[in-house]
């Protein structure tokens, strides 16, 4: 059996100096954390239907 383990999204601020270095440009946070964890979920078509440009 596979298990994935990941979080609910991948910015967040607070997790800077405990996940992320203190000195990580908020750019850089889903390439860092890809390096590191399998899975992240990115829920915003939870929220909103995305722009077509966004789906491209």
């Amino acid at each position: 059996m596979q298990v994935w383990i990941g979080t609910s999204g991948y910015s967040y601020p607070a997790w800077k100096g405990s996940f992320y270095p203190e000195d990580l440009p908020n750019k850089e946070m889903l390439s860092f954390y890809g390096r590191r964890l399998q899975a992240v979920e990115i829920n915003n078509t939870f929220y909103r239907m995305p722009r077509e440009s966004v789906l491209e």
